[in-house]
């Protein structure tokens, strides 16, 4: 849902801005803010008034199999000063990154390319060896899709409750042949499905599809899949386990 669909909707509806304000309990000024600007509706408490009042069904069971904990890049690099990197005696530096709670997953979905998604945000800092380029996000995971006790696969599992940290790949990039081999595990942020965490065995350039398998041997709960990367709007490839 974006502010453009929401004006259709009240116009269709034949209500003014102060009426949808006063059914709702959404303040005149953010509706005609994002009727103006035509941008996504991130926060949940907004978009669940306006769906709940144009009795609007949403997929309410998306898997979540990573949840959202912190970015080290800001999207909008709203600062562009180098600031969020601090250099430590040891040589190492300490990149300072904000962190969002595990209540905005749902919005980060729809609101993550929304500037106001990330106002207000506390920070958290880790430390790297670089000032790395691009965008970073951390995953605490969820349930045991990347767990195996196998032998050959236990070194590659991830448990549930471990954070993981992603290196965002441009979508410019997917148009080429994935460098599957390189990483053991990434993050998919499907549009439909929600944030999945797995292994791509095959990418196939010309269908535009990737193929998705989990650690977990059990094949009835988690079957190899394939997924049209029209329907995926993130890949990460996971560069770092971090310990709890």
């Amino acid at each position: 849902m974006n502010g453009t669909e929401l004006r259709r909707l009240r116009i269709e509806k034949g209500i003014s801005q102060q009426e949808l304000a006063d059914q709702t309990g959404i303040p005149k000024g953010t509706i005609g803010r994002l009727e103006a600007s035509g941008a996504p509706i991130s926060k949940v408490d907004v978009l669940t008034s306006i769906n709940k009042f144009f009795k609007i069904e949403t997929k309410s069971n998306p898997r979540l199999e990573a949840k959202v904990l912190h970015i080290s890049a800001d999207p909008n690099d709203y600062d562009n000063d180098g600031s969020r990197f601090e250099e430590l005696p040891d040589g190492t530096l300490r990149m300072r990154v904000p962190v969002i709670p595990h209540k905005a997953f749902a919005g980060y979905l729809r609101g993550f390319q929304d500037p106001e998604f990330y106002d207000g945000l506390n920070y958290i800092s880790i430390d790297v060896f670089k000032q790395h380029r691009g965008t970073y996000l951390a995953f605490e995971v969820v349930g045991d899709s990347m767990t195996s006790l196998e032998p050959e696969h236990f070194r590659k599992s991830i448990f549930d409750g471990v954070t993981v940290v992603g290196r965002e790949l441009a979508k410019h990039h997917w148009k080429y042949k994935l460098h599957i081999n390189n990483h053991d595990a990434w993050i998919i942020v499907h549009k439909t499905e929600g944030i999945l965490i797995k292994q791509i065995i095959d990418h196939n350039v010309e269908l535009c599809t990737i193929t998705i398998h989990s650690l977990n041997p059990d094949k009835k709960t988690y079957p190899d899949e394939v997924l049209h990367l029209d329907d995926v709007e993130q890949i990460f490839n996971v560069v770092q386990k971090v310990d709890k």
